[in-house]
């Protein structure tokens, strides 16, 4: 019973504070424009979708479901006369806090421009451009405050003290800057960005504060040795109010089935987040389809108190259109 009433008690301190919170996925790099504005358009194929699936519990209770869906597309990239193009996409993420009492969507629209930096066109800079918009809806029916019951336990119909906003909403930009080199054996990309969206204020009280720019940086490496087979490297850093968040983890590729002109390779690999979790990771690439599945293996404060704490997400993407065949296939596409 006292362990429920925890249970309890730190899922309300959660949602209380769900304004700082910010967006986490355990594959980041599996949703390219979540990581930078200015990735729109990357990749060997003309154009791709990807998703996100991440469920989040607490003791049996669910605590956060979050879904990001996204689309992108090289626009004019067959021009003969210019090799720089223009890339194009759009992102939707879905956060549903403890069982649907706090809903959170979030739309942005990206774009970059790509300038190619050599004749060969193995590298380039992108800059990117980006707006969202934020919404939140409370299910109200689903709090229940100390004042809403009468000295028998019973419903009373006193309302809470506690002042809603009827329909929290809020518009913002990002933007980013993207070096990608991407060869037939190399995949290089450093980032540095600045992300402005944040969760609505649901209440309406004088202590809240504007979310400031998360800024952040990110490298994504993967690269062949013994010919066959890859590693690959993502590091990121992320902070907003001097609150610092940090990744980093390695994957190998195995060949699935040797076959001329096929990408069909089977990663596992191993991340960290600082002072949080453990994540080891497996995906499969099936040419221009790629899934993984990962397990959060949680060291933070909530496992030295002894509760149990499950996460897990789902990844797949599709690539479609024309292919750059004289380009490395990576996980990162």
């Amino acid at each position: 019973m006292k362990l429920k009433v925890y249970i309890l008690l730190l899922l309300l301190i959660v949602f209380f504070k769900t304004n700082a919170q910010e967006i986490v996925l355990s594959q980041p790099f599996a949703a390219a424009q979540f990581l930078t504005p200015a990735s729109v358009g990357n990749g060997v194929y003309d154009q791709r979708i990807q998703s996100n699936f991440r469920s989040q519990s607490i003791g049996g209770l669910n605590l956060a479901k979050t879904i990001v869906v996204g689309w992108d597309r090289k626009y004019n990239r067959n021009t003969q006369e210019q090799s720089n193009y223009l890339g194009i996409g759009g992102q939707i993420i879905s956060e549903q806090l403890m069982n649907g009492l706090l809903n959170t969507n979030f739309i942005t629209i990206n774009s970059a421009y790509h300038l190619f930096l050599d004749g060969d066109e193995y590298s380039n800079v992108a800059i990117g451009l980006g707006l969202t918009y934020a919404q939140s809806t409370l299910d109200r029916s689903k709090l229940r405050f100390g004042d809403m019951f009468d000295p028998s336990g019973n419903l009373s119909g006193n309302p809470s003290a506690e002042i809603f906003l009827s329909k929290p909403a809020r518009f913002s930009a990002n933007t980013g800057l993207l070096y990608t080199k991407h060869s037939g054996n190399t995949f290089l990309q450093l980032s540095a960005n600045g992300f402005f969206f944040a969760k609505p204020d649901v209440t309406n009280s004088p202590y809240n504060e504007a979310p400031g720019m998360r800024s952040t940086l990110f490298l994504n490496l993967e690269k062949y040795f013994n010919e066959d087979y890859t590693y690959l490297i993502h590091g990121a850093f992320s902070s907003r109010n001097k609150v610092n968040s940090y990744v980093a983890g390695a994957s190998i590729s195995l060949p699935i089935k040797y076959e001329f002109d096929h990408d069909r390779r089977l990663y596992i690999g191993c991340f960290y987040r600082l002072k949080d979790a453990i994540i080891p990771s497996v995906n499969i690439m099936m040419d221009n389809y790629i899934f993984g599945i990962s397990y959060d293996i949680y060291n933070n404060d909530l496992t030295a108190a002894g509760i149990r704490s499950n996460s897990f997400e789902l990844t797949l993407s599709k690539s479609f259109g024309k292919c750059k065949q004289e380009l490395m296939r990576t996980l990162f596409d």
